[in-house]
């Protein structure tokens, strides 16, 4: 029996190597200013923070070795881990023990196993019953020494159907006349509705928690129109409008797509604000309670900003606003509209800011319908509010 391609302890390392470079650039960038203020706070609170960090950076190991078999390092360097039982994929426990061991693996031990041992499995891949390989040309996957054989491997392969045509991705169920309708009527609940419900409790709207209040309202308005045209009002069963507009499966490399539109975000933004105008806008995090003494403020505000808040943005303006304009016209026609409605709402933050957040828009559209799935333009929302709350304050 042909050995498997296990993966080299090399390209192990270099794998590992970036996944935590990406870590190493979130702590630096993001999680360094949370865990100040945690501290700040009281002791208690900055090793909660520190905890919630570990957590993310094991689930990340974790969720993505069971999801996909590969973290974006193993994509990267072209290799996979798989189960020695050929199983389609990991279970998640096998992921979880092969990511808890790495505490053990970190302090040599499993380096040394990796470089001894036969099938390259440190400690976390023993207990798990897991390899590492190099992800192989063919479709059918490779064998295992010490696994059963399979019967339908030997038998002749039948010819195989040539593939149905992809359909279009982004076609959705309304048209760009609904679209717009409902962007002008959805727009205007936003603006109407939120103020009218927090007066009562803060007339002027200047605190803190009234903001912070009409904010989440705002965004929940924008929610509540996009879900409402995708399911045609019924909002049962709630899954299916979700991935009509957009909350589908990815493949791994559209990280790699994600990461490349922000940067080329980030250039774009640099040279018109060195060249042209240099955007000024409002403190959006001040105001909504980011630096507000109460905790509780705090925390529900970098929440809004951070999560809430591009999940809704990005429901509504890409996938419904984009997605609808998208089913009847061409890319860019339909990127530039929406990109511009995305900046123009957000003209109140500060005018010159217009512009980038415009170009934002346009490039989160292309990421939409170049990957097929609204979640990469989610996290690169969520990445640009979070650099821009960490940056600000």
């Amino acid at each position: 029996m042909t050995e498997p391609n296990y993966a080299s302890f090399w390209r192990r390392v270099l794998a590992s190597l970036l996944d935590n470079a990406v870590w190493f650039l979130f702590l630096s960038f993001i999680y360094a200013w949370i865990l100040e203020g945690a501290f700040a706070v009281s002791d208690g609170v900055g090793l909660l923070a520190v905890f919630v960090f570990l957590s993310l950076w094991f689930n990340y190991f974790a969720f993505c070795e069971w999801r996909w078999g590969q973290t974006i390092g193993k994509n990267a360097t072209g290799i996979e881990v798989r189960a020695i039982d050929r199983s389609p994929r990991l279970t998640y426990g096998q992921a979880s023990i092969r990511n808890l061991l790495r505490l053990v693996d970190f302090f040599v031990v499993g380096e040394v196993m990796i470089a001894t041992d036969k099938r390259r499995q440190r400690l976390g891949d023993k207990a798990s019953k897991t390899v590492v390989l190099r992800r192989a040309p063919q479709t059918a996957p490779a064998p295992i020494a010490g696994a059963a054989p399979d019967p339908v491997a030997s038998e002749p392969a039948a010819p195989a159907a040539p593939p149905p045509p992809k359909p279009n991705r982004l076609a959705v169920p309304w048209t760009p006349r609904t679209t717009f309708w409902w962007l002008l009527g959805g727009l205007l609940m936003a603006i109407i509705i939120p103020p009218l419900l927090v007066a009562p409790f803060d007339p002027d709207l200047k605190s803190d928690g009234a903001l912070l209040a009409a904010q989440a309202i705002f965004d929940g308005l924008l929610l509540f129109v996009a879900v409402g045209v995708a399911s045609n009002w019924k909002f049962r069963p709630f899954a299916t409008p979700l991935r009509l507009l957009g909350l589908r499966p990815f493949r791994l490399n559209a990280i790699w797509i994600m990461l490349a539109t922000l940067v080329a975000y980030y250039i774009a933004a640099g040279l018109f604000a060195s060249l042209v105008l240099k955007p000024d806008q409002e403190d959006i995090g001040g105001e909504l309670g980011v630096g507000n003494p109460s905790i509780v403020i705090a925390v529900l505000a970098v929440v809004m900003i951070a999560g809430f808040a591009p999940i809704a943005e990005e429901l509504f303006f890409r996938g419904f606003v984009f997605a609808g304009l998208r089913s009847r016209w061409s890319l860019w026609p339909a990127a530039i509209t929406s990109g511009l409605i995305f900046g123009a709402v957000h003209a109140p933050t500060g005018i010159t800011t217009v512009v980038p957040l415009a170009t934002l828009g346009v490039a989160l559209c292309w990421l939409y319908n170049r990957t097929g799935s609204l979640w990469p333009c989610v996290i690169a929302h969520m990445i640009n509010n979070g650099l821009a709350l960490a940056l600000v304050s």
